[in-house]
């Protein structure tokens, strides 16, 4: 077996010698370079876990030139050697990195974590807080290594209006971590204490009958499907999300009715909203007569239906169902 103190000479000299095999460190014990018949060399580091009694075993650096070097080398298998004294494995350990450095890298695993979520209302809060706030901070941090600073940076990042979207993303990332330790990929949430962000205080006041009159006259100026929206919003008091994803399925003409299932409404109970004239005579623009379609969505645009997030409704004060 030879041995010698690894160097960049003594390394040069055992590959011009033709000779393969190792050359084993005799300062660094457990320290190697192992050449090839084809004249590469690699650096390895020897050792055992749990004593005498347990096999050999041989963990391979990496190959001899950048960024290994005899001196670099050296330096890494003193890090590994130090943690095989400590009773870490040095295989596991290079595994657990690169789990981190992949499968737990925070941009991937948020991905993960939005095809799991249920409901369609969740799954689109979900995906839309991780791709404007959380992946542009977050980024490909390993899960294990996010702390409660940066989970206040997420926050902090946020502009002081959004009040009510700051405790969305909460809720989103909060959710996130619980189902990370649920699962045996972290031990703890870095968001254990953490408090939820204030609620938005609610308006004093509901939209004066005058106000209304203003806004039901000017809608149809705008957008030719977000004014009916707006309306329908007015006459009928039910949620933006419910009255964009409208289908035709979910409405009775001659029983005056519109049956929104239980997926759809927030408390994932279904709902009987009556119609009145208003309703009826804005449905019937929409369909272009009195006879409705059996299905489909009942509010598009050129590039397909309307997204909830394009309707934009102004900070008015609450409206009064009609």
């Amino acid at each position: 077996m030879a041995t010698g103190r690894i160097s960049k000479r003594t390394l040069d000299a055992f590959q011009s010698s033709g000779v393969t095999g190792f050359l084993w460190d005799e300062d660094l014990k457990g320290f190697g370079v192992r050449v090839a018949a084809s004249g590469a060399a690699s650096y390895v580091i020897q050792f055992r876990m749990g004593g005498r009694e347990s096999p050999t075993r041989r963990y391979t650096i990496g190959a001899n030139g950048s960024p290994w070097t005899p001196a670099t080398a050296r330096e890494e298998a003193i890090r590994l050697l130090i943690l095989v004294a400590r009773g870490i494995d040095p295989m596991e350990e290079d595994k657990k990195r690169r789990r981190e450095a992949v499968d737990l890298a925070f941009s991937k695993y948020a991905d993960s974590f939005s095809v799991a979520c249920k409901g369609k209302g969740w799954k689109t809060l979900v995906n839309r807080s991780i791709r404007l706030h959380l992946k542009p901070v977050l980024g490909n941090k390993p899960l294990p290594t996010i702390t409660r600073s940066d989970v206040v940076a997420v926050f902090d990042r946020m502009p002081d209006e959004q009040a009510a979207n700051k405790r969305n993303v909460f809720a989103v990332l909060r959710r996130l971590f619980k189902w990370a330790v649920s699962r045996g990929d972290i031990l703890h949430s870095p968001m254990e204490g953490m408090e939820t962000p204030p609620p938005v205080k609610p308006r004093d006041r509901w939209l004066l009958d005058a106000e209304l009159k203003q806004i039901w006259e000017q809608a149809p100026k705008t957008h030719k499907c977000f004014g009916p929206i707006v309306r329908l919003l007015i006459v009928t008091g039910q949620r933006r999300e419910e009255v964009t994803g409208l289908d035709w399925d979910e409405l009775d003409r001659e029983g005056r009715e519109w049956r929104l299932p239980s997926h759809r409404t927030k408390n994932g109970e279904p709902n009987s909203v009556p119609l009145n004239d208003l309703a009826i005579a804005e449905l019937d623009l929409a369909a272009k007569g009195e006879k409705w379609p059996k299905h489909g969505r009942v509010f598009w645009t050129c590039n397909g239906f309307v997204p909830v997030t394009y309707l934009i409704m102004p900070p008015w004060p609450r409206m009064r169902a009609g």
